[in-house]
């Protein structure tokens, strides 16, 4: 109760005051205590009970003011000092009225004693216990020797008082040492709690990061189109550098010069950042160093996109003025804007790949067709030629066997036509490469994990085109994943149904489950984000059904708008 008391009265202070506080008021009870029922035989039995009661009364008043007065200049070591001088004067001279080294108050002066241990050097707490000691004897020696005994003797006769107090302040001492270096080390503790975390959200961010990055990785790499390629780098240039505005500005892509934007740019905005980009492009050294621009009051970090050949353009994202130096923010934007080169060459490069490839494949068929079928053709045709010329001087059975061997290389013409037909064309050779691929993934995940997967394929995959194949692939590749890693499944099932309409492909597994809402709220996962921005890039529908304990069912559809069509005479996506 009595400490409930003392951190009322004293809650905004430090720890080390509250035991002073708490100290004083316990032994200013038990002091009281004695000293008003008269306890000691030695006391003087004329006091007057009610002398006791305002003793008492102005001690305690006295000891409130005393420990406000510690209080309030805990951190001025001189008025420490002063204060502690004054009440060990003040206790000296309360022993007159109260019986000398015989009065109960004499070990009140304690409290002085736990105040300069506490808060002053150990050489002044000893200097006032011996200055304390020195007039309480002085005190007692001449006024309450009644039987006049030398200062010696006075000593000898109280010197287990003396003894008490020199070890009472020894053991003060060290257990306050003791408890400063605990409070050291709990302080030490709790910074280095603090620090690790610190170090701790920083690995968290950085995890994120990372994670973010591979997805931005995933889906550069599953762009076949400048366009849908530009739109994602701006997007994840926002969403990794968490900002509110991003924009792209090609530099000969799709022959167009234009900015792409994601997020809050006014028309007038618009203009000002298409200038402000001009002038940088106009400077004699472009390289790939961040650079920070101010714009109507708005900041933004931009860096030139560039590949050792070739210049894409400039990618720019808004940020926050306390983020100006931020070294992990520049890096990491700095890595998009490296990524996002290194992607765009590589599609450059791969359209240049296929157009060398698909010029190879011409010559090759080229080559075949002239080494094999076109020389059988132009033979067939030297020989009706002779024919038409010759057959009246031809008897019926020599016409006959001209005509047969002239039948005889058509039909090997016809063969060597088809055989070069069958090579190029996997679907006239029985197989297909599509089925087989996501075959091949399935079983060997499946191995790997030590899962059962089934796959089911119907209908005609000539309907696809090659980017929605791509895509399928990806989102059996990604729901496979997350349904292994995450769902710790044992069997999965594999759906796709190709129809004239539209594509539907159902992925179930018999994993753990999850909450979809909660998983919605936190923005979802890598592997479903990936899955839902595939499925919105061909317009299509998906849905997650999922039971905690049960397992999880993604259902997806693909309308026909993109599978492939007949239009006027060619073949379209």
């Amino acid at each position: 109760m009595l400490e409930t008391l003392v951190n009322k009265i004293a809650s905004n202070s430090t720890r080390e005051i509250k035991v002073i506080y708490l100290y004083r008021y316990l032994s200013w009870f038990f002091t009281s205590i004695f000293y008003l029922f008269n306890f000691n035989n030695h006391m003087d039995q004329t006091e007057f009970f009610l002398f006791r009661i305002v003793v008492i009364i102005i001690l305690f008043i006295t000891s409130g003011i005393v420990t406000n007065l510690y209080a309030r200049y805990s951190k001025n070591s001189k008025a420490i000092k002063s204060l502690v001088l004054t009440e060990t004067v003040g206790i000296s001279l309360l022993l007159i009225p109260t019986g000398g080294l015989d009065s109960p108050f004499i070990w009140y002066a304690m409290n002085p004693v736990l105040v300069s241990a506490s808060f002053l050097k150990e050489a002044f707490c000893w200097f006032n216990l011996i200055f304390y000691l020195t007039v309480s004897t002085s005190i007692s020696y001449f006024i309450f020797n009644t039987e006049n005994n030398t200062a010696i003797n006075i000593l000898s006769a109280n010197s287990h008082l003396i003894l008490i107090f020199i070890l009472m302040t020894l053991g003060l001492q060290l257990v306050l040492k003791l408890a400063h270096e605990l409070n050291n080390e709990r302080n030490n503790l709790r910074k280095r709690n603090y620090q690790l975390a610190e170090a701790n959200e920083k690995i968290k961010e950085s995890m994120e990061h990372i994670m973010s990055l591979y997805q931005a990785v995933e889906m550069f790499s599953s762009q076949d189109s400048k366009e849908k390629l530009m739109n994602t780098i701006i997007y994840y240039a926002k969403e990794l550098t968490k900002s509110k505005t991003s924009f792209f500005k090609q530099i000969n892509l799709s022959n167009s010069n234009k900015i792409i934007t994601y997020g809050d740019i006014s028309p007038d905005m618009y203009l000002l950042i298409e200038k402000e980009l001009s002038s940088i492009l106009e400077m004699k050294e472009i390289d790939k160093n961040v650079i920070n621009i101010r714009i109507q009051n708005r900041m933004f970090t931009v860096s030139i996109v560039k590949s050792t050949s070739r210049l894409f353009g400039i990618l720019g994202v808004e940020m926050e003025e306390s983020r100006k130096d931020d070294y992990l923010y520049k890096k990491l934007f700095s890595f998009v804007t490296e990524l996002s080169a290194v992607i765009l060459e590589r599609l450059f490069l791969e359209e240049i790949t296929q157009k060398l490839v698909v010029t190879e494949e011409q010559n090759r068929i080229a080559n075949e067709m002239h080494d094999s079928v076109s020389q059988r053709l132009f033979s067939i045709s030297c020989a009706i030629h002779a024919l038409v010329a010759r057959h009246s001087k031809l008897s019926d059975r020599e016409l006959h066997n001209q005509l047969v061997r002239i039948m005889e290389n058509s039909n090997m013409a016809v063969k060597e036509l088809r055989s070069t037909i069958y090579k190029l064309s996997s679907k006239k050779q029985g197989r297909s490469a599509f089925q087989s691929d996501i075959k091949d993934y399935l079983d060997s995940i499946a191995k790997l994990n030590n899962i059962d997967i089934s796959f089911k394929c119907s209908g005609d995959e000539d309907l696809l085109t090659a980017v929605l194949k791509k895509a399928i692939y990806r989102i059996i590749a990604e729901s496979t994943g997350n349904s292994i890693r995450h769902g710790k499944c044992s069997e999965i099932r594999i759906e796709l149904n190709i129809k004239d309409t539209c594509t539907e492909l159902i992925i179930a597994d018999n994993g753990k489950g999850f909450i979809v809402e909660e998983d919605a709220s936190k923005r979802n996962g890598l592997g479903i984000g990936n899955i839902k921005r595939l499925v919105n890039s061909f317009n299509g529908n998906i849905s997650i059904d999922s039971v905690l304990g049960k397992g999880t069912c993604i259902m997806i559809n693909i309308p026909g708008g993109n599978l492939v069509t007949l239009d006027e005479g060619g073949l379209v996506v």
